[in-house]
């Protein structure tokens, strides 16, 4: 018969399951939560010289946000200062830190792989699940931006639906130039997605056909023909650089920017329409006018008396 001689992680840490730590103590709490005491079993190293620390210089207990594990727990470290005892270096004191706590840390890795997962694999709100996880929504975007600027090798990445958006990441600037003239700055920016799973790919500058397609020409040809769909809006500088790039990708659409074209076109021939008929603008005893906003609803959400209306 044999037996493990090694270490055994009692019970309590073993259905916590933080990885480098272990449960210490365990209390009940009076509103029905419970609160769980645990502390570091990772050898400690000083993080200037690296020497491991055996001596302990002060505790002191840090609250720290955490998944619910069979609803919700307050997780409380026992956290421990050392001494580091290595004559050459010339930190003295130091806290522990671990890869599931970091460094000025508040919040387990952990939590915020989770809602960081649940957001891009799920598609979940960032403000449903900052709720589901008792998290403020702060932390589940803060979580997200810091995924985001983490991007992967992107000729590694077995890509096959790709996603290019724009986004305004700050107001208009106004600079002078050289010759004393205004100048009017567009800080606009273009991420490039993996459908798939979310994951951002690159980050580049303007939104405009050079930039995507500079950051598509660097990607390799086998990267480039695995692309079997492009998502973009009604951009005729992102549909170019696909031209380019991509010919052979399908490129789709999202339906809201179809319908505001729709929309915009029916609201044009409407206005047309008007000053042919009237040679004047729509008034509000105009039936085309007021109407207007009937001839931009579905045909299916139309009720009998709103087809009675439109076809008065």
């Amino acid at each position: 018969m044999h037996e493990n001689t090694g270490p055994q992680r009692d019970a309590a840490s073993t259905i916590f399951n933080l990885p480098n730590y272990h449960v210490i103590d365990a209390i009940d709490l009076p509103d029905g939560g419970r609160q769980v005491v645990i502390a570091s079993s990772v050898p400690p190293g000083c993080p200037s010289c690296g020497v491991i620390a055996t001596k302990v210089h002060s505790r002191r207990s840090q609250q720290v946000r955490d998944v619910p594990v069979a609803g919700t727990v307050q997780v409380v470290w026992a956290k421990r200062r050392w001494f580091c005892l290595e004559p050459a270096c010339a930190r003295r004191t130091f806290w522990e830190a671990t890869d599931q706590v970091p460094r000025y840390a508040r919040s387990t890795t952990r939590l915020r792989d989770q809602v960081v997962s649940a957001v891009i694999t799920s598609g979940r709100a960032a403000s449903e699940v900052a709720q589901a996880h008792g998290v403020s929504w702060w932390l589940v975007q803060a979580a997200l931006a810091a995924a985001a600027v983490a991007l992967p090798a992107v000729d590694e990445v077995p890509v096959t639906r790709l996603g290019i958006d724009e986004h305004r990441y700050r107001s208009v600037r106004w600079f002078r130039t050289d010759d004393g003239a205004w100048r009017r700055f567009e800080p606009w920016m273009t991420t490039l997605v993996d459908l798939t799973t979310g994951q951002v790919l690159g980050i580049v500058d303007g939104r405009d056909s050079t930039a995507v397609g500079t950051w598509l020409a660097q990607r390799s040809e086998c990267w480039r023909e695995r692309i079997e769909v492009v998502a973009i809006d009604p951009s005729a500088a992102f549909r170019k650089a696909l031209r380019t790039y991509l010919p052979r990708a399908a490129v789709s659409v999202d339906k809201f920017h179809l319908v505001k074209l729709g929309n915009d076109m029916v609201t044009t021939v409407r206005q047309r329409l008007a000053r042919t008929h009237h040679g004047r603008r729509g008034r509000k005893d105009d039936p085309a006018w007021a109407h207007r906003m009937l001839l931009l609803r579905g045909a299916d959400t139309l009720t009998p008396r709103a087809w009675e209306r439109l076809e008065a």
